[in-house]
């Protein structure tokens, strides 16, 4: 069985090198020239994804910048990306060059499978321009399914076999078609036509970005009461059935923050989604004022920033809410702005006016007067004594994840005081 995987990042690495691993030929191709010498020449992950470095180090995937190298496979897997445009608009250039270039060469038997998240109908839109653009009946000559990924960041290598895969098709060829090439996976497969697909994909990301917009809603209702949402969320669930899920946080990422677009672009529930967006996407400005509100202004002072990528532990930094962040806290005029990471390189941080990087947490930390915690990195859970032993020396943390186990969104020296007393009655009680 011999595979085209078309876009290899995030989504369609881990699953080249999955399918290498079951037996399958896997041809990549990528534009991208550093993620092809990372692999053909490095041999090495040009990210981070546990258990894919010794794949990826056995050179048996060669990834090529030439689609026509990949016109004699059986399957043609599509994961490029399909972004939101500025207008909330979904963008199908990339999917549409894709299908346009397999059409020059595509042959019958073989099968075309849309991996990339998409909105509803973009499959349909796919079998017209096949069938457009050559002489292949889909179904009957050539054969394409919707067969969406589910995967999240840093689970790859066991979400791809343990997780069932949505078929999506409208005839019993390219099922089965589609159903042999998963079958490698050794994955259940869960059959339905292409619309069900598309929304599958939708419908887990879209209300799982619905779901944080509620808690961060409320988080800010809370603290606008000069109330504490961690509070309220601890005191709502002790031994209470019905519990309140979820912390507040930066809600971002290239699938969570963009893909209520898909469905917002055409259908009457587009305000409700839009508003859940604003909603995730006002938390960086919202801190920067509650900031402001609580401690005074930022201007002349000293920041630190810690957390950069998207999700914890990741070293992903598309659609990070922290560069938004940044840019807000910027135009306070601070004295500096330092930004620190570990997972991250300074190549990774957008540029902005007297930014600096540091990987270090410590440096980052050293005479900061306000900290703001960006990203949950376990690191900053870990060694959450080094950031309050800041605030003994008069900084103010802003942690709206709750990473220092205060149940505060700010901290400073009169509520780690509050807090320690807090702890005392509870522990005489």
């Amino acid at each position: 069985m011999k595979v085209a995987v078309i876009g290899t990042g995030r989504v369609g690495l881990p699953l080249a090198l999955s399918l290498i691993d079951c037996g399958a030929q896997v041809l990549g191709v990528d534009l991208s020239e550093q993620t092809r010498h990372a692999i053909n020449v490095e041999r090495r992950m040009p990210f981070d994804e546990p258990g894919y470095d010794e794949l990826a180090a056995s050179g048996k995937l060669h990834i090529t910048g030439n689609i026509r190298d990949a016109a004699d496979c059986d399957y043609f897997i599509v994961t490029v990306g399909t972004p939101l445009r500025a207008h909330i608009e979904t963008d199908l250039s990339f999917v549409t060059k894709v299908i346009e270039s397999i059409c020059e060469f595509l042959a019958p038997g073989q099968t075309i499978v849309m991996r990339s998240t998409t909105a509803p109908k973009t499959t349909a839109f796919v079998a017209s321009l096949i069938e457009s653009r050559t002489f292949h009946k889909v179904g009957r000559d050539v054969f394409l399914a919707c067969c969406p990924e589910r995967i999240v960041e840093g689970k790859a290598r066991e979400e791809l076999h343990q997780l069932p895969q949505i078929i999506g098709t409208e005839d019993s060829a390219s099922a089965q078609s589609a159903e042999r090439l998963f079958a490698l996976l050794g994955a259940e497969p869960l059959h339905c036509n292409w619309a069900t697909a598309e929304l599958v994909k939708l419908f887990c990301n879209v209300s799982r970005y619905a779901y944080f917009g509620v808690i961060n809603a409320l988080s800010m209702i809370a603290l606008d009461q000069n109330v504490e949402p961690h509070e309220v969320i601890e005191l709502a669930n002790r031994d209470y059935p019905r519990k309140l899920h979820g912390k507040p946080g930066f809600t971002a990422g290239t699938c969570l923050r963009k893909d209520f677009g898909m469905l917002a672009e055409n259908y009457w529930s587009g305000g409700f989604l839009t508003e859940i967006w604003r909603i995730n996407e006002s938390l960086p400005k919202y801190l920067v004022d509650l900031a402001k509100n609580r401690y005074g202004t930022l201007n002349g002072k000293r920041i630190a920033v810690l957390g950069y990528s998207f999700k914890r532990d990741a070293d992903d930094v598309r659609d990070s809410l922290a560069p938004k962040l940044i840019r807000y806290l910027s135009r306070e005029t601070p004295a500096s702005i330092v930004v620190s990471d570990h997972h991250l390189s300074v190549n990774h941080i957008e540029p902005c006016p007297g930014l600096q990087f540091t990987p270090d947490m410590d440096t980052a930390l050293r005479n900061a007067d306000f900290i703001f915690i960006a990203t949950n990195h376990t690191l900053y859970i870990d060694q959450r004594d080094k950031i309050l032993a800041t605030v003994n020396r008069g900084a103010r943390v802003i942690d709206i994840w709750d990473t220092c186990g205060q149940n505060r969104a700010t901290i400073d020296t009169e509520s780690l005081a509050r807090q320690k007393s807090f702890q005392l009655r509870r522990t005489a009680a």
